[in-house]
């Protein structure tokens, strides 16, 4: 399935510890990052949610997303919410994925009540 746990995304980006928590063991979870810090687990989802379908592919495309990367995804993810996470991943994967970028990328494209509502989303 698309859905991964924020372990196993620490694991797919190396991050120390990943491999205690995804046995189950070890641990408990860090205290959440501030918000302009790594964009992980649950916040991927808000992201997704928070940016108008009809926009996703330009919101990839100004956060630097490489176009031959948004096209392998569309060839190879059927549903657009599953296009939508590896998309969001790949590009966590190839930089440093902070909030801040994220809503850098909103405000560039005025789609700055979508940012908002994500701020609203995310914990604080």
């Amino acid at each position: 399935t698309a859905r991964r746990s924020p372990e196993h995304l620490a694991l797919l980006r190396g991050e120390p510890g990943g491999a205690a928590r995804a046995g189950g063991e070890g641990e408990p979870s860090a205290p959440p990052e501030p918000r302009g810090g790594l964009l992980q687990g649950s916040q991927l989802y808000a992201v997704i949610d928070a940016v108008p379908v009809r926009r996703w592919k330009e919101f990839m495309r100004v956060l630097e997303l490489r176009e031959a990367e948004i096209e392998v995804v569309e060839l190879e993810v059927t549903h657009i919410r599953d296009q939508q996470y590896e998309m969001l991943k790949r590009w966590c994967q190839q930089t440093s994925p902070t909030l801040d970028r994220v809503f850098a990328a909103l405000e560039r494209m005025e789609l700055a009540g979508c940012a908002e509502a994500l701020r609203r989303a995310l914990p604080p």
